[in-house]
């Protein structure tokens, strides 16, 4: 039995399927960050096979090497980055050197999302990205570029922003805010001057920043006018892109699938970019039905391993096992 396996890995969780040649998802697992860049190789290698191990055990099977493997990694973006992580995979055994590819997760997310149809996709998570094919097979990608390069509309940006905006206030560039409140309690700081030593000398994760950004959405929510200024701004950010995109790619009223947890969890971040979106591509049409990119990359790992696309079967098979599958998280 031929095994797809697809792996979906962004700025703070891995995903990592098993399907068969039929569809049926047979192993799932779920795991922190896998990104080389951001924790270094071994960690990542380390976590990987973490990660295929439990797959194969949920899967009842003993390990082996997949008949092909598409690995969507946020850290990739230039054939180097592509490259390692292949080498990463045919390292630990995951499947042989030549069934091994690797792409930004913009591709399998974009593969599940829009289920292999022209559109456009949005990541806002962690960190945020997007990319687009048209019915001509063109292709385009804004965003996606690194939090230290800009990650405008991500998790990360809104959890810098509050810090920046906590900084403002002290020095009176800025209103007050409760926003300044929440950033010394989420870093243990007696004194928001105390923001320079932590940031600069002891450091604060990409992942820590992001994870600043619930609170935020809720600060909004409660009526802090500077929280609100930050959602809005983001928000504008994400916009940006997938208008850029659109553009580029001659899309007036594009298929629009989201992802990310920073959209696919707030109501609210979500509504003041769907607010704004409708105001520069008043024709884009929400997509639906689509599957989470961890499928996306088994789709793509199913097509270069076949050199077909799946059938309505085997996308059934897929869709139905992996919502019954009680392992997801």
């Amino acid at each position: 039995m031929k095994i797809f396996a697809g792996i979906d890995g962004g700025g703070t969780r891995t995903r990592l399927a098993l399907v068969s040649e039929s569809g049926v998802l047979l192993g799932y697992a779920s795991g922190a960050c896998c990104s080389f860049t951001d924790q270094g190789i071994e960690p990542a290698q380390k976590e990987l096979v973490r990660l295929w191990r439990e797959a194969w055990r949920l899967a009842e099977l003993e390990p082996r090497p997949a008949h092909t493997l598409f690995m969507g990694m946020g850290s990739i973006l230039s054939v180097q980055d592509a490259q390692t992580n292949r080498e990463i995979a045919a390292r630990i055994g995951l499947a042989e050197a030549r069934d091994i590819f690797a792409d930004n997760d913009v591709r399998n997310a974009h593969a599940g999302g829009l289920v292999g149809q022209p559109g456009i996709l949005l990541i806002a998570g962690t960190g945020s990205a997007c990319f687009g094919r048209n019915s001509l097979g063109e292709t385009w990608r804004a965003g996606g570029w690194g939090h230290l390069l800009g990650e405008s509309g991500s998790a990360y940006a809104l959890g810098l922003s509050a810090m920046v905006a906590a900084t403002r206030e002290t020095d009176g560039r800025g209103p007050q805010t409760s926003v300044s409140m929440f950033v010394r309690e989420a870093l243990g700081l007696s004194d928001l001057k105390e923001i320079f030593r932590k940031v600069h000398l002891d450091g604060v994760s990409r992942t820590q920043v992001a994870a600043f950004a619930p609170r935020i959405v809720a600060l909004a929510e409660a009526g802090d006018t500077v929280a609100r200024q930050i959602l809005d701004a983001e928000a504008d950010g994400l916009v940006e892109m997938v208008v850029t995109v659109a553009n580029r790619l001659e899309m007036a009223s594009p298929d629009l699938a989201l992802t990310g947890g920073l959209l696919t969890n707030s109501a609210v971040f979500r509504q003041v970019f769907f607010n704004q979106l409708t105001r520069k591509l008043p024709d884009f049409r929400l997509a639906d039905g689509g599957l989470a990119p961890v499928y996306g990359a088994v789709l793509l790992a199913f097509a270069h391993g076949t050199g077909g696309e799946p059938s309505a079967q085997f996308l059934q098979a897929l869709r139905s096992s992996s919502r019954h599958c009680s392992n997801l998280q």
